[in-house]
């Protein structure tokens, strides 16, 4: 890269989370088409007559110049490429994941066009389909374009295939499923049961086209342990909390 290059860069760019800085500023968290997740400081953003201020808001898409710098990058200018979606309370809170988990599963200015196509797919689908099961799609995608993704086909103690209908546990710790005798002989923590349902539900959301879904019917039960055993690998993972999962708790969902 040219220092000419490292000084501004241009990109489109999907806003992920936007918070207030110092007196008169705002800190944004950005994934870009080209350059990954971005980090900027918008100075002056939060006084009225700010202009580029008013554009920075979650899930809007912008193109965007910043001037980079050693440990968090300057908004030199921003355009407005489309407003975000209307989005109702729901909505708006399975969105607030797809951001967050973008944000904590991402490292800095690494490219990841495809990354950048699944998550404008995500927050449209959002107003189309069941965004619960819309999030969880992408979760899901997303931990397999990050390279975090658990093995769900093979026992990762022994190694042998899983096939169904085959009894299953989850080990986050072990970074996927056991078979019934590796799981007999097993001494970690976590474990989670991952019935034929939930790994069914777990294929399933894995392929998911938002635009064409194929029929599949969804069990609460299923759902309900497939979510435990997501988000807690995903949390293993970080270690980090999710303070949008925190949210949703709040409301209900």
């Amino acid at each position: 890269m040219s220092e000419n290059e490292r000084e501004h860069l241009q990109d489109e760019a999907l806003v992920l989370h936007v918070k207030n800085y110092q007196t008169a500023d705002k800190y944004v968290v950005c994934f870009t088409k080209n350059h990954g997740k971005l980090r900027f400081i918008a100075y002056g953003a939060r006084y009225v007559k700010n202009v580029q201020g008013r554009l920075l808001q979650p899930f809007a898409c912008l193109n965007i110049e910043v001037q980079q710098g050693q440990k968090v990058d300057k908004l030199r200018s921003c355009e407005l490429v489309r407003l975000p979606k209307s989005l109702d309370m729901q909505q708006m809170a399975y969105g607030a994941v797809a951001a967050e988990l973008t944000a904590v599963l991402t490292e800095d200015r690494e490219p990841a066009g495809e990354l950048y196509e699944l998550l404008t797919a995500t927050l449209d689908a959002l107003t189309k389909r069941n965004p619960r099961l819309v999030v969880l799609s992408f979760a899901i995608k997303l931990l397999g374009l990050t390279g975090f993704a658990p093995e769900m086909a093979h026992c990762v103690g022994c190694g042998a295939p899983i096939a169904l209908p085959a009894a299953a546990w989850f080990s986050p710790l072990a970074g996927g499923l056991l078979c019934s005798q590796c799981h007999a002989a097993y001494t970690g923590e976590g474990l989670e049961p991952c019935g034929q349902g939930t790994r069914q539900l777990w294929q399933w959301l894995a392929a998911l086209d938002y635009e064409s879904p194929a029929a599949f019917s969804v069990r609460g039960g299923d759902l309900m342990e497939l979510e435990r055993i997501l988000y807690k690998f995903i949390f293993f993972q970080t270690d980090k909390p999710l303070n949008s999962l925190n949210f949703l708790s709040q409301m209900g969902l």
